[in-house]
C-alpha cells in the first residue's frame, strides 16, 4: 500500500508542478520513479496521502546529489523497513532506474544505416535525480512553507 501511495503522490506532485514532461517518455518515468522512491523513504503515510511543503522539504534535500541519492535509496531498501510487497515494487523501480540507458548513436542517410550505442548506463537515476529536484523545486515555489506577514 505504501508504494502505491508513493507513486500517486510523485504523479499529483509532477502534475501540480507542471511537469513539462510527456508522461510517455523517459524523463517523466525517470523523474515519477525517483520522486516516488524519495517520498516513499521520508514521508509517513499520511503525508503521502495529503500534500504538505513541510513534508517535502526532507525530500528536495536527498536529490541534490545523483550517486548519494542512488547510495541513500539502495540503503533504505536494504533496511527492510517495508512490507515484502512494497519492497519488491520499490526495489524493482530502482534497479530500472539503476540499469537503464540512454541510447545514442548516429544516422548515416546515405546507406538507411542507424547505429545506435547503449551510453550513460544508470541514466534513470541521474535524469530522474536532476529533473525530481527541478519538479520539487517548482513546486515548493508555488507551496511556500511559510506564508509570511502577507497572507490572511
Amino acid at each position: 500500500m505504501a508504494w502505491l501511495c508513493a507513486q500517486d503522490s510523485a504523479s499529483r506532485l509532477l502534475a501540480d508542478s507542471q511537469a513539462p514532461w510527456p508522461q510517455a517518455s523517459f524523463e517523466y518515468r525517470a523523474v515519477h520513479d525517483v520522486l516516488a522512491l524519495t517520498l516513499l523513504f521520508t514521508c509517513p503515510l499520511e503525508a503521502l496521502l495529503a500534500f504538505s511543503p513541510e513534508d517535502f522539504d526532507a525530500a528536495h534535500v536527498l536529490v541534490i546529489d545523483d550517486v548519494e541519492w542512488a547510495v541513500w535509496c539502495q540503503g533504505r531498501l536494504d533496511a527492510g523497513d517495508l512490507s515484502p510487497a512494497d519492497r519488491e515494487l520499490a526495489a524493482s523501480t530502482f534497479r530500472w532506474l539503476a540499469a537503464s540507458r540512454l541510447l545514442g548513436g548516429s544516422l548515416d542517410e546515405t546507406r538507411g544505416i542507424c547505429t545506435a550505442t547503449a551510453t550513460c548506463r544508470g541514466a534513470g537515476v541521474s535524469v530522474g535525480v536532476r529533473l525530481a529536484r527541478r519538479a520539487l523545486g517548482s513546486w515548493a515555489h508555488r507551496h511556500p512553507s511559510d506564508p509570511g506577514p502577507h497572507s490572511a
